[in-house]
């Protein structure tokens, strides 16, 4: 059988980036003795303080990480040095956390606390009731437009997916658009996250299907992309000269490619984009140190060190804190759209005959 390891925020990232196993004997595999239903108190959400203190009374938190980005367990190594918290961050595909979650929740085995991926993917888990509404938090007033707090999903900051080319296989302005994909010379030569999974691929899919037409996505078809569902190891094919080019690129990721001869680029009809946020899971068995790490990460220091990494802030006024080399390809960048919960099984169901 399966088994998942069980890691806590001291680990080392593991480069391989490591993986659900589903099912329930993997959940079992834990060895953690929760109850059928949870029996942690949530404190009133009228008192901030109160809930603090209940949430370091609790003195856990296990949050589920379906985006793969190690920012999430830096985010967790700051909350536990504030709250003295302890915080387990599991990392997997948005698909793995969702699979993982409904075994769970289907079993009455709560183990995770809180949900971190992208809007969409909650969106989705919302509808199917696997979220508790996650009260009032202070810093919810912070988040600026377009994004919004509807009571149970909070955003905390917006993933721009561009392109990623090799600076030696693709000269400077070859490639401005996503339809410059379409020629060619590019044939068998594009690695793609894969859009037939939930992820970053299926973000760029349905954006450009939508707004670029069906024709373009069967151009991009007859193109035979090569599919991968390894972001890490994407951005390294692409800079060991194995791709020219990779698509989406998360710009989120440009910090750690510094010196490699890759270089993001940003077509001229915008990008596709996902916000990316957290959610508190149903019976959760520490509700309000869940609570407070969703507040905390809306708080300015955190804000600025996702700005810091790439990501379009979630609240205003700390533009002016991002990176001078980050601002074009985060606040600076148009916006081409991003993906709805209620398309999702379309687009994916698409995606999947587009692409055999």
């Amino acid at each position: 059988m399966m088994t998942i390891k069980h890691h806590n925020h001291h680990l080392a990232h593991d480069p391989a980036r490591r993986r659900f196993a589903t099912g329930l004997g993997a959940a079992l595999a834990l060895g953690l003795t929760v109850g059928l239903t949870s029996t942690a108190w949530a404190a009133p959400a009228g008192n901030w303080d109160s809930v603090i203190a209940a949430a370091k009374k609790e003195g856990k938190l296990t949050v589920y990480n379906g985006t793969n980005y190690p920012i999430v367990r830096k985010i967790a190594d700051k909350f536990q040095d504030k709250y003295g918290i302890a915080v387990q961050v599991l990392d997997g595909r948005a698909s793995e956390i969702q699979q993982r979650v409904e075994t769970e929740q289907s079993a009455g085995r709560h183990i995770g606390d809180l949900v971190y991926t992208g809007t969409t993917t909650l969106g989705v888990d919302e509808a199917e009731g696997r979220f508790e509404k996650h009260g009032e938090l202070p810093n919810v007033g912070k988040i600026a437009p377009p994004l919004k707090d509807d009571g149970t999903v909070m955003p905390a900051n917006v993933g721009n997916f561009a392109l990623l080319v090799n600076s030696n296989l693709v000269k400077p302005g070859e490639i401005k658009s996503w339809k410059d994909l379409t020629n060619p010379k590019w044939k068998g030569k594009i690695l793609s996250d894969d859009p037939r999974a939930a992820g970053a691929g299926e973000v760029w899919f349905a954006v450009t299907y939508e707004k670029l037409g069906p024709e373009y996505q069967k151009k991009m078809a007859a193109q035979h992309p090569v599919f991968s569902r390894v972001y890490a190891e994407s951005e390294r094919r692409v800079a060991r000269g194995e791709f020219p080019v990779y698509l989406p690129y998360n710009i989120s990721q440009t910090p750690g490619l510094k010196g490699l001869p890759v270089r993001p680029i940003i077509p001229e009809e915008g990008v596709p984009y996902v916000g990316f946020g957290g959610g508190i899971l149903k019976d959760a068995p520490h509700p309000n140190a869940a609570r407070v790490f969703l507040n905390f990460l809306l708080e300015k220091d955190i804000q600025v060190m996702l700005a810091g990494q790439g990501f379009r802030p979630a609240i205003s006024g700390v533009d002016q804190d991002i990176p001078e080399n980050l601002r074009p390809l985060t606040v600076g960048a148009k916006l081409l759209g991003t993906t709805t919960a209620s398309e999702r099984n379309k687009m994916l169901k698409l995606a999947q005959k587009m692409y055999k």
